[in-house]
């Protein structure tokens, strides 16, 4: 059980699971509703649009994904601002914490759907250095393989960044962001007809590196200025999130990208960053047993991410399995929340003891000797505290 002063990773594993479900929920309720319309021999709609912010929600929870990897910057430096790391050390722990899940997928997609593979794709995979598409090498036992890929991106140059972050403050990572969305916008300019605009601002680390840098601001302010955070800060964010997720639904933004998406990725980044913040600071003292519950959740929650796809586009071809309620959607839904949830939760279970856990225990302490380790630098090296879920 933790301890009284490690109680703040509680309300990180929270946010870790709703992030999870969200992006869960959210591919469940498009995939069995095209699933369900198709079945009917009705038109499938090319994306789902509503008026009600709270179905939006679930509408547009790919933004799970911008909510992980803000998350990502902000753990990190939470647990080493100040500090230096053991370059080495630190990338043998993230292969570590990614590889065996991963690579286990990687091969089964290659033993199920072998035709579809080449050599280019299987080294994309085992090295996941050049994703900048949706590229499901193995079908659905693949298809989130691309937002791992920039994670691990992100892992090659976060000790530098880290640097960065202690010598300069958080002013030269909000210029490093200036300069990324420069370079985005310019690329539109020159090309604005060539440029695939999704595969610069959803699926490279061209466009959300600004989101990991905003984690680590978050992580920064949360360390060093925590009155800037608390009860107004969470609900501001929170009402900023749904009328953010409702402006994009209603302007189509996933559906027909344009260039005002190249600073899309800040504008996620910024409410989320200030969501996590705020969140940790005015839970992190409260150990309910609801908030553990919530928080083993979290700590599966890089199973529930890598299974769940498997799980939805299963579950869409099985009508059988559909919890008929209503219209398409509303059955995609239920479905997605009473069906592909609780079984992806199950698996993540047994993924997560049986191909995780062994290897996370294996990691090493990757803060320098030189440096004080703080309980919570200490305490990111428990297993399941990583932030990879996306």
């Amino acid at each position: 059980m933790r301890s009284a002063n490690r109680r703040y990773l509680y309300p990180v594993d929270h946010i870790r699971f709703a992030a999870a479900s969200l992006v869960v929920v959210y591919h469940g309720t498009q995939l069995i509703s095209a699933a369900v319309e198709q079945r009917a021999g009705t038109p499938v709609p090319a994306w789902l649009f509503s008026r009600n912010p709270v179905k939006d929600v679930v509408f547009e929870g790919h933004t799970g994904v911008a909510l992980f990897m803000v998350l990502s910057g902000f753990i990190f430096t939470v647990g080493t601002l100040g500090r230096e790391v053991i370059y080495p050390r630190f990338i043998a722990n993230r292969l570590l914490r990614i590889y065996p899940l991963y690579l286990v997928l990687a091969f089964m997609g290659l033993t199920t759907t072998h035709a579809a593979y080449t050599l280019g794709n299987l080294v994309t995979v085992i090295l996941p250095l050049s994703s900048f598409g949706p590229i499901a090498v193995g079908s659905a036992w693949g298809a989130m393989f691309w937002a791992v890929a920039i994670e691990v991106q992100f892992y090659l140059i976060f000790p530098l960044l880290l640097r960065l972050l202690n010598k300069g403050g958080p002013l030269v990572l909000l210029r490093t962001i200036a300069a990324m969305l420069t370079i985005r916008v310019l690329a539109y300019v020159v090309s604005p007809n060539a440029i695939d605009i999704n595969g610069v601002a959803y699926y490279s680390i061209l466009g959300r590196i600004d989101q990991f840098l905003l984690g680590m601001i978050a992580a920064w302010v949360y360390l060093r200025r925590p009155v800037w955070l608390g009860r107004s800060t969470l609900a501001a964010s929170g009402v900023a999130a749904l009328v953010m997720l409702w402006a994009f639904n209603q302007i189509h933004g996933f559906n027909h990208p344009a260039a005002w998406r190249m600073g899309w990725v800040d504008v996620e980044g910024i409410v989320w960053a200030a969501f996590i913040g705020s969140y940790v600071v005015v839970f992190r003292d409260r150990a309910s047993h609801w908030s553990r519950g919530l928080a083993r959740l979290g700590e599966i929650s890089y199973s529930t991410y890598l299974l769940h796809f498997v799980i939805v586009t299963w579950i869409a071809s099985k009508a059988s399995l559909e919890i008929r309620v209503g219209g398409p959607v509303t059955t995609a839904f239920l479905t997605s929340c009473l069906v592909v949830l609780p079984i992806t939760i199950a698996l993540g279970f047994v993924t997560y003891h049986g191909i995780e856990r062994p290897f996370l225990e294996l990691r090493m302490k990757y803060i320098k000797p030189e440096s004080l380790i703080t309980d919570q630098a200490a305490e990111l090296e428990r297993p399941g505290a990583e932030p990879i879920t996306s």
